[in-house]
């Protein structure tokens, strides 16, 4: 499956991103939502179910959290606008024992798009960290998508 989504992420982006860079200093939030209708629809139709969504602003960071269940193995997939260069994604369990986040799961790539897969041992929850490292010349602050997928 992992192969298979970061293929679809690949092909989308380069399609929806190519010479239509996000004006980031004005007030389009359209090509980041169209951009994830692009992902909702083919993940749909290669039969995955998205469990959450969010956009939201990002200038270094952002926090997600969701409970996950044991039951399924999640891809996170994190991206951004033409804005970021490299968009990375961190996701971490909660450890009620000794009380704090134990990461479990990273993408290490650098770029615009992101991905990491984790399979709960239990059901938890989870935080997701949303980190831009670098952002294109003249940008600070961008627009991004996160959404939560399984088989």
């Amino acid at each position: 499956m992992k192969k298979i989504i970061i293929s679809i992420v690949i092909v989308i982006l380069g399609f929806s991103l190519s010479g239509k860079a996000q004006c980031i200093n004005e007030k389009l939030s359209y090509p980041i939502y169209k951009l994830g209708a692009a992902l909702v629809d083919q993940f749909d139709t290669d039969g995955n179910e998205i469990v959450r969504i969010e956009y939201d602003l990002v200038f270094t960071s952002k926090e997600s959290f969701r409970n996950l269940s044991a039951d399924w193995e999640y891809s996170i997939i994190g991206f951004a606008d033409g804005g970021v260069k490299d968009l990375d994604v961190k996701v971490y369990e909660y450890d009620d024992l000794l009380d704090k986040w134990t990461l479990v799961a990273e993408d290490a790539s650098s770029e615009s798009y992101a991905m990491a897969t984790v399979k709960p041992t239990k059901d938890a929850l989870y935080k997701v960290e949303v980190i831009v490292y670098s952002f294109n010349e003249g940008y600070n602050v961008a627009r991004y998508g996160l959404m939560y997928v399984h088989e």
